[in-house]
């Protein structure tokens, strides 16, 4: 049988450790939350390697490396409450369980909201609150958000998803224009009670477009 509980240690050793994240809660997360319930059954065995995996029909889970220094970068606090955008099969919003008060987790796909739900009940992941929605729009109804992460390529961030964040609060989208292989993991943060916000960018990463916000194909003659 294959021994997920080492492969997981070696995810951590080969891959999360090394690339700078250190903070005591992410990396007890990433421990301990099994990636591979999250991960279609004949994709279990390569659960832990470093590659974006396709769960369904446009959506990833993130490379583990991109995903724990999304984290790293981001500090979450234990008072914080998160917006879990395109949360797929439920593995994101399972690792900032233990990290943060709240987590408002946001697909589409009702039969992965309802993997997810089983999921997140298997393991007694008790504050994460499932939304099923249009993830362009984001879940105004319960903002602010101290931390807003969308998981997986966008063309641009959404104005009223950014809205959403609390004063000072931060999302981490990685932006990538069209045809690009790569895009680049972007923070950006609201600037107090203005509805002003500042970015840059902190690494570069490859996941696919979430196909909501992928570019749109210019019109042609």
């Amino acid at each position: 049988m294959y021994d997920f509980s080492q492969a997981r240690t070696h995810m951590m050793d080969s891959q999360i450790l090394t690339s700078g994240v250190i903070s005591p809660a992410v990396v007890d997360a990433f421990q301990t939350v099994p990636r591979e319930i999250f991960i279609p059954e004949q994709y279990q065995g390569v659960a832990y390697q470093d590659e974006d995996i396709e769960i369904a029909k446009g959506r990833y889970l993130m490379e583990p490396m991109v995903h724990a220094k999304i984290l790293e970068a981001l500090k979450p606090k234990s008072t914080d409450i998160v917006l879990d955008i395109a949360c797929g099969s439920g593995y994101s919003a399972a690792i900032l369980s233990s990290i943060v008060t709240t987590v408002v987790a946001l697909e589409s796909h009702k039969d992965m909201i309802d993997h997810a739900q089983n999921m997140w009940n298997a393991h007694d992941m008790c504050n994460i609150v499932t939304i099923e929605g249009d993830i362009t729009k984001g879940s105004p109804e319960n903002a602010p958000y101290n931390i807003i992460i969308i998981n997986g390529a966008v063309s641009e961030v959404p104005t009223d998803i950014l809205d959403q964040l609390a004063p000072d609060g931060q999302l981490v989208a990685i932006v990538k224009g069209e045809n690009e292989v790569m895009g680049h993991v972007t923070l950006f943060k609201r600037n107090g009670e203005l509805n002003e916000y500042s970015s840059h960018a902190l690494f570069s990463a490859g996941c696919p477009h979430l196909p909501e916000l992928a570019p749109k194909p210019a019109f042609k003659f």
